[in-house]
């Protein structure tokens, strides 16, 4: 169907230049960011996760102190498919001695040409650094091996420094050839391409040459080192291959080994894949270290390979993590407000951790699971799971079985929830209120181990805001590499974060994120009572509770005490509402203030609010009960228009999500039961 206005011609592809109306979409609120600490892994750069071997390959598996890598699995385990990590480090984060220090250092032996007195042919030892890509005593077991060969042998005649190139021939600027021919030792000598060039000879023909940095055989005569009864003037033949390198490197770890092969690379700057380049570009696991020479050689003539030596084992610098390595120096009231367009953006180095991670625009649900760091010595502990009380007489349940929980951290890394509170409300209300600032994302809580039920009634106190949510209590996992299957307790926000990013995937922002299972959760560090179940829910607290088929969820609310943004998923559907507005209607800046304009607006949004009617997501017996949009003159007067404004009004009434079901049950005369 032809545009109305479009005037066809010659036939082709012609631009219809009309603007298409405004249309809006929901925006996904399914992501998660965490941060915290492991072993190895880019520090203060969060990275985009897919699947839990996405994290196993940036970060590591279960080693190391940090409980992040816990959190991690357990989102994805329940149904998470995005998520965001970021991994913390000691302060400050500019170019440190100590930084430094913490990285592994290997260094290789190779060859340089521009060495002063070195043979050209050969070069002359030189050695180049290759640094572990991010601190930690992980770097110290990798390993580093150089293989050098010698590919796509042709024969070419050499005038001066030119090397006639046969068909389908062309080395790339920065390339070694080795080179074999008359006056060139057995082995053959290496030769630089500085540039490809055309050459015309006397009958016109033109020749693709590579330039050489000298010419083959030491002469730049044309015909020197010709074989004997060659024609006078005729360019001795030479045979060339090209020298590449392909390096290969492994870090070592037994349970989760990772290796990087990089091939066909080139060891000078111009070359299109310059070894040191790619390495920089490409590799996980090391980059160079420092400048390396600008004319690199293989360490033979004869080819061969050659294998790094570390020089400096890395260091885990647990003890230098801190507060500050979460939060960063700057108050919220001083830190960007929105979301980076990507984690590549540019952002100041004293933008770390959790604020780092507040700037990553897909980010709408956060957890800290090392927020409650404090590093100490290791201590294995054994507990036995208190027995639950029984409401009713029952079989006696056999004996429990002393379970050993043995935290893959120090114990003393948890602040004492008890005897430290005052600083576990400090962490966690600055969390509070960098959520509130950017307004784009809930901060899930955890609520301190080990607090008695009176004790979590004054930390919930402490806060109100519908930007967080709290969870209780600490949930017991086992690592599947873990032969011994020893249960850790892991922060329950990585288990509700997942949760919630699967209810909102399968059914919908409007269903609460709640009465679901915690896949992986085989224990819990307390056991709840009904009572202490009852009085936590009304404290707005969400509680894992003990059934008979696991832990399960069981609310789904906010910690504010505002009774309009109690529940979540009120709380994230008015949160989607205003970023997909905000996001989706900049489009329309700058565009003519006409009745047609308003128009468009106003049914776009209608058509976003009448979808999420038909999804259950608003209250009402119909379209007009449940939301309205208002643009039209009452709202633009004149003297709006004239300040380049467009106002639109826009009213919703979300549906809460179902918590109670009271049932009665009746029994007449004749024996009938009756529910109602």
């Amino acid at each position: 169907m032809t545009p109305a206005g479009l005037r066809l011609g010659a036939p082709g592809v012609l631009r219809d230049a009309r603007r298409p109306p405004p249309s809006f979409r929901p925006e996904r609120l399914d992501v998660a960011g965490f941060v915290g600490v492991a072993p190895r892994g880019p520090v203060d750069e969060p990275v985009a996760l897919d699947r839990w071997s996405d994290y196993q390959r940036h970060f590591g598996g279960f080693e190391g102190p940090g409980l992040l890598p816990y959190a991690v699995r357990a989102f994805f385990a329940q149904g998470g498919v995005r998520a965001h990590v970021l991994r913390v480090g000691p302060l400050p984060r500019a170019p440190h001695p100590a930084a430094e220090q913490a990285r592994a250092l290997h260094r290789i032996t190779l060859a340089r040409a521009d060495a002063p007195g070195a043979d050209p042919g050969r070069g002359a030892p030189c050695t180049i650094g290759l640094c572990a890509r991010n601190e930690g005593s992980w770097g110290g077991g990798l390993t580093v091996r150089w293989e050098f060969s010698g590919t796509g042998q042709f024969t070419a005649a050499a005038t001066g420094r030119d090397l006639a190139l046969p068909e389908g021939r062309t080395p790339p600027a920065g390339s070694v050839l080795r080179v074999r021919g008359p006056g060139l030792p057995a082995a053959g000598s290496f030769f630089r391409v500085l540039e490809l060039a055309e050459r015309q000879d006397a009958s016109g023909a033109r020749t693709r040459v590579a330039v050489l940095d000298r010419p083959p055989g030491g002469g730049s005569r044309a015909g020197a080192g010709a074989p004997a009864g060659a024609p006078a003037g005729a360019a001795p033949a030479v045979e060339a291959e090209l020298v590449t390198a392909t390096v290969t490197v492994a870090d070592g770890d037994p349970a989760h080994p990772r290796q990087e092969r990089f091939a066909e690379l080139g060891l000078g700057p111009a070359h299109p894949r310059y070894a040191a380049s790619v390495l920089a570009a490409e590799s996980l696991l090391v980059t160079p270290d420092g400048p390396w020479p600008a004319a690199l050689l293989p360490p033979d003539a004869f080819l061969g390979s050659a294998l790094s030596r570390p020089v400096r084992p890395g260091m885990d610098r647990w003890e230098s993590i801190g507060a500050d390595s979460f939060q960063g120096p700057l108050p919220p009231e001083l830190l960007p407000v929105g979301g980076a367009e990507s984690a590549e953006d540019p952002v100041s180095a004293d933008v770390v951790g959790m604020d780092r991670m507040a700037l990553v625009a897909e980010v709408a649900l956060l957890c800290v699971p090392d927020l409650l760091w404090q590093y100490g010595e290791s201590v294995p502990v054994t507990e036995t799971p208190a027995r639950e009380p029984a409401d009713s007489f029952a079989p006696c349940p056999p004996p429990p079985v002393p379970l050993t929980l043995h935290p893959a951290r120090p114990r003393g890394l948890l602040l004492d929830g008890a005897a430290q509170l005052p600083e576990i409300l400090r962490r966690q209300q600055r969390l509070v209120a960098l959520a509130e600032r950017q307004r784009r994302f809930v901060a899930l809580l955890d609520v301190p181990p080990g607090l008695p039920v009176r004790a979590v009634a004054r930390w919930r106190a402490a806060f109100d805001s519908s930007y967080a949510a709290a969870y209780h209590p600490w949930l017991g996992t086992v690592a599947p590499d873990d032969p011994d299957h020893r249960a850790v307790h892991v922060p329950p926000s990585g288990f509700a974060a997942g949760i919630i990013a699967e209810r909102e995937r399968s059914l919908g922002l409007p269903w609460g994120p709640a009465n679901a299972l915690a896949a992986d959760a085989v224990t819990a560090l307390q056991r709840l009572r009904d009572t202490d179940c009852d009085e936590l829910h009304l404290l707005g607290i969400d509680v894992f509770r003990a059934e008979r088929d696991g832990y399960r969820l069981a609310s789904a609310r906010t910690l504010s005490r505002d009774p309009d943004y109690l529940q979540l998923s009120v709380r994230r559907l008015m949160t989607m509402l205003r970023l997909a507005l905000d996001r989706q209607a900049r489009a329309l800046a700058f565009e003519p203030h006409t009745p047609q304009l308003r128009d468009e607006l106003r049914g776009a949004v209608v058509h976003l609010l009448r979808g999420l009617y038909r999804s259950g997501a608003f209250a009402g017996d119909s379209e007009e009960g449940a939301f309205f949009v208002r643009c039209d003159e009452r709202l633009n007067p004149g003297w709006s228009q004239g300040l380049g404004r467009l106002v639109a009004e826009i009213g919703v009434a979300p549906a809460r999500p179902l918590e109670y079901l009271v049932l009665r049950i009746a029994q007449d005369a004749d024996g009938a039961v009756a529910v109602t």
